[in-house]
């Protein structure tokens, strides 16, 4: 096309089936504020025959009817009457373009059914009486229809347009390679191959050799894409500046016509004269160029920019697609992640099941054997803490005579649950809370009198740390139940006393016949030897003495040997009553004796007496060195299990809130050994089943244990 041609008004028939149809059509045709100046004229398809008539005075044909439908079965006979005047068929999308261009005769096509299509008939009447798209079958792609392209039609001068347009038709068929190639286009799924068809597409549609499309890169215009005919090192980064920049910035097409006369930009390849370019949304711009000057006219422009925008859309949707991919993926690898920590979540799930299960099955049975146990039992939880009785078991309440309703629901660290645990309960409560299995021996008061025990606390559930290795639990309490079992050791306890004290008389035995039965039989073995020698009978003398004295020690050995089968004849016995008795027996110096509270039991009253004499001479001594001005003070009182013996130096203040009556714990240790000589103290309280223990500080006490009160009733 010649840069040169003049605008010139245009003469246009409109076929259709009715007066109406034709008169409307042709208004709204003349309407078109586009192009330039036209006179449309109605006509009707039942005076098809008229038409040749028309044709030879008219610049177009407008048949505005579709083929297919009996009001446009008269198309052949309309292209047959217009000879050389093009023809444009204005039809219903229900004719497709592909029909068109297979029908002889049709050289534009316009869809009816769409927004603006008048506007969009005025510029194929403008485009195929320009002579570009004489004899071509086909119409802008939808890109290009609806850009809204008004720019002016350009006419080569007087020469010959039917000659022209059919020379053109058969040289270039631009909307045609771009919808041939559009359905490759729009499937791309990268950004360079799509960058190629575009530069490669546009070339061929325009008729250029020289194409390429560059990309913002750092303020600067960098190639990306380039026809076969440029080479990549020919092309140098473009400056963004200029009319270049412009195009960006408006989004709207630019051809300069002579690059040398304009001198801006500076031509981008050697013999370039020509450069027309479009952009490409805002990633950069397609570029054409041409060897010589004006060979592009607006056409190519808006052709070019149509494409561009096509490109844009394509490049925004492959750009989103990456973006859902990526995204897709990395959803992909979060759900990966998600599901194998729910599979670990589920796993870890099950196990705790599976524990809980197996504590649960431990604890029914542990409740099972609650409800059976032979030994007084308790069933305690952790509650604010606290453990709280929940329940006793029947043994609990047959042998200490103790209501449930008065225990259940009460702390069991607190008085008088469980008696005789006074000292050590904080031990008690540590155990408890920290679910540790401990043992604790406690004496306490049953039906059957005072009983020593031995307290067992079994968790019902395994804590973090159990304390098995011995450290201690950390963390919360995670043992909201366990039970203590009371199991009875009185009697083990007092057998083995009861052997200790069989051992400790063996032994005195055993000493007994190393020194006072070896060193009399000696003598006598000696003086035997004398009277065999010297034949003196006076040595017979000494031998009868030793053998008495061998006698003497054989009587008291095998008096210690039968102590266990001397029967102890037992009566109901006041202790301060005997201590005051024993008292005046006793040097106790200016010592003086104080009683507290007394208690009855039963005992042998001659062996207690003796009993008393030891103690009592043992804690004067305890108390007596170094006490210059005031005199000790011995006292003697009943405790919750027995009676006490205390030696206090002098100053002490002995009254009933300073005097204590129970050895600390720990401090207790065994008759024997503590310098006192309580032996016979022991002894006596073996024959008793009592237990006896001393402690020692600033004076001495001797504490009895395990004494039940005294039958009062018999007579």
């Amino acid at each position: 096309m010649s840069p040169s041609s003049q605008l010139r008004p245009r003469t246009v028939v409109y076929l259709a089936e009715t007066d109406d149809a034709a008169r409307d059509g042709a208004a709204a045709l003349e309407r078109v504020d586009s192009g330039p100046e036209r006179t449309v004229h109605p006509l009707t398809t039942a005076v098809v025959d008229s038409l040749a008539d028309w044709a030879s005075a008219v610049d177009c044909v407008v048949f505005a009817e579709t083929p297919t439908t009996a009001a446009g079965a008269t198309l052949l006979e309309a292209a047959e009457a217009c000879g050389s005047t093009p023809l444009v068929l204005f039809t219903r999308s229900a004719y497709a373009p592909a029909a068109a261009r297979s029908t002889d005769g049709i050289d534009g096509y316009v869809r009816r059914d769409t927004d603006g299509a008048v506007a969009h008939l005025a510029d194929e009447i403008e485009w195929v009486c320009a002579g570009e798209r004489a004899g071509a079958a086909t119409a802008l792609p939808a890109a290009a229809a609806d850009s809204g392209s008004n720019a002016d039609a350009v006419e080569t001068g007087d020469t010959d347009t039917t000659d022209t347009t059919e020379t053109a038709g058969a040289e270039r068929r631009p909307v045609a390679d771009i919808l041939e190639a559009l359905p490759d286009v729009v499937a791309c799924e990268e950004r360079d191959r799509l960058f190629e068809r575009l530069v490669a597409t546009a070339a061929d549609a325009v008729g250029t050799e020289c194409g390429w499309l560059s990309t913002v890169h750092f303020g600067e215009l960098t190639p990306r894409a380039t026809t076969d005919a440029v080479a990549t090192a020919d092309l140098e980064p473009l400056p963004r500046n200029g009319p270049l920049d412009e195009a960006l910035r408006t989004g709207e097409p630019i051809r300069i016509d002579d690059l040398a006369a304009d001198g801006r930009p500076e031509p981008p390849l050697e013999g370039t004269e020509s450069l027309c370019c479009a952009p490409v949304g805002d990633v950069g711009l397609l570029l054409l160029a041409a060897a010589e000057p004006a060979a592009f006219d607006d056409r190519d422009r808006d052709l070019l920019a149509a494409w561009a925008r096509v490109g844009a859309a394509v490049l925004e949707r492959v750009e989103t697609e990456a973006g859902l991919r990526t995204d897709r993926d990395r959803l992909r690898g979060e759900l990966d992640r998600a599901t194998e920590a729910r599979d670990r979540r589920e796993a870890e799930r099950d196990e705790l099941a599976a524990e809980r299960d197996r504590l649960a099955a431990e604890r029914d049975r542990a409740r099972a054997l609650f409800a059976t146990v032979p030994d007084p039992a308790v069933h305690y939880e952790i509650d604010g803490g606290r453990p709280v009785v929940r329940d006793v078991n029947d043994a609990f309440s047959d042998v200490f005579g103790a209501e449930p309703a008065a225990i259940v629901d009460e702390p069991l660290d607190a008085a008088p649950l469980p008696p005789g645990l006074e000292h050590r309960r904080a031990t008690l409560t540590e155990a408890l809370r920290a679910g540790r299995r401990r043992q604790l021996v406690s004496r306490r008061e049953t039906v059957d009198g005072v009983r020593e025990f031995r307290l067992t606390v079994v968790p019902l559930e395994a804590a973090d740390g159990d304390g098995s290795d011995g450290s201690e639990p950390a963390g919360e309490i995670t043992n909201p139940e366990g039970l203590v079992v009371y199991g009875d050791v009185t009697d083990a306890n007092r057998t083995e006393r009861e052997l200790a004290a069989a051992e400790g008389r063996l032994e005195a035995i055993a000493e007994s016949l190393e020194t006072d039965v070896r060193t009399p039989l000696n003598v006598a073995r000696g003086y035997l030897e004398l009277v065999e020698e010297t034949r003196d009978a006076e040595h017979f003398a000494e031998v009868e003495t030793a053998q008495e004295r061998l006698r003497e020690r054989v009587a008291e050995l095998l008096a210690i040997a039968r102590r266990d089968e001397v029967a102890v004849e037992t009566e109901p016995v006041a202790v301060t009553d005997v201590a005051r008795r024993a008292w005046v027996a006793v040097d106790t110096g200016d010592a003086r004796l104080v009683t507290r509270e007394d208690r009855v039991l039963e005992a042998d009253k001659a062996q207690l007496r003796e009993l008393f004499e030891h103690l009592l001479q043992a804690a004067v001594e305890s108390v007596a060195e170094g006490s210059d001005d005031d005199a000790p003070v011995v006292t003697v009182g009943a405790t919750d299990d027995g009676f006490a013996v205390t030696g206090h130096p002098a100053g002490t203040d002995v009254t009933s809130a300073g005097w204590e009556t129970t050895p600390v714990p720990g401090r207790l240790a065994a008759a024997d050994g503590t310098g006192f000589g309580l032996g016979p103290v022991e002894r006596i309280a073996d024959a008793h089943g009592w237990d006896v223990g001393v402690a020692t500080d600033e004076g001495a006490t001797f504490a009895f244990r395990g004494i039940g009160p005294a039958d009062v009733s018999r007579d």
